[in-house]
């Protein structure tokens, strides 16, 4: 019996090993950030606003065919990217994209041979220093954007109270900034397109005039749109609800109607 005990204890603490190895192995891992780290690490501290695009699931969708030649023509020059992050401190603009470079897209630089930013010189001094800390500047923005970021393929975040410089019909959104503390767009492609907006007011009297606006704002846009009757018919359709500080608008579109829309907002003399 005493020759037997060592073998025993030796295929006990065998065992033991193993069991551990196997619940290691099983753990859950931890939560996944909602932006690669890679690309949130080269964000500056002074970013107000974030924009991103999962460009390898926006390409293989419905929309991508039906986008204006002004976004198509946008995005041709990121073709070996799959990912782009878009950030604004309300003057410049600073895009970020990971993906395959056997060179840098036209007016980037590479910070990696799987990391390249470009905007203006400034941007990408900011940039390229912030990613030698190894932690992203824009860690309030990104904290209230996990669900826009990683459930859709295209998102929007921005700090509220804040003025973009932005002309035509996408200057309608700083008066809605005005109103928010921040708010969030957050584009889901499949057959369809679905669009939640998120904007969460400082005050419930804020929040109230929010929705008041948006519901102003969707009437006098689906007046103004007679003429297309599928895209009134898609203004009327919008779904506005007020949780409290926060005001939620939600559409589902065709891909046509989508393309439609972006046209309307970015592209339109």
């Amino acid at each position: 019996m005493q020759r037997i005990r060592p073998i025993r204890a030796a295929r006990a603490a065998a065992a033991a090993v193993a069991l551990l190895a196997l619940g290691t192995a099983c753990r859950a891992p931890g939560p996944r950030p909602p932006v690669d780290p890679a690309l949130a690490a080269c964000l500056p501290a002074d970013t107000l606003a974030l924009a991103g695009v999962n460009l390898a699931q926006l390409r293989a969708s419905a929309l991508y065919q039906k986008l204006p030649p002004g976004a198509a023509a946008f995005l041709q020059p990121l073709r070996d990217a799959s990912y782009l992050l878009l950030a604004s401190n309300g003057k410049d603009v600073l895009a970020v994209a990971r993906g395959s470079f056997r060179e840098p897209p036209a007016g980037a630089v590479l910070l990696a041979k799987d990391l390249a930013v470009a905007g203006s010189p400034q941007a990408i001094r900011a940039a390229t220093a912030q990613r030698q800390t190894g932690r992203t500047g824009a860690a309030w923005l990104l904290e209230r954007a996990p669900g826009p970021a990683s459930a859709s393929q295209i998102w929007v975040i921005a700090q509220g109270g804040v003025a973009f410089p932005l002309t035509g019909n996408a200057a309608n959104l700083n008066r809605f900034l005005s109103l928010v503390e921040y708010a969030s767009l957050a584009i889901h492609l499949d057959a369809g397109v679905r669009i939640d907006a998120l904007g969460a007011g400082r005050t419930p009297e804020s929040a109230q005039r929010l929705e008041e606006t948006l519901r102003a704002f969707f009437s006098l846009a689906a007046a103004g749109a007679q003429r297309d009757r599928p895209l009134a018919g898609l203004l009327h359709s919008v779904q506005l609800q007020r949780d409290g500080l926060t005001v939620h608008a939600a559409i589902a579109a065709t891909p046509e109607q989508a393309a439609n829309l972006v046209g309307s907002a970015f592209f339109s003399q």
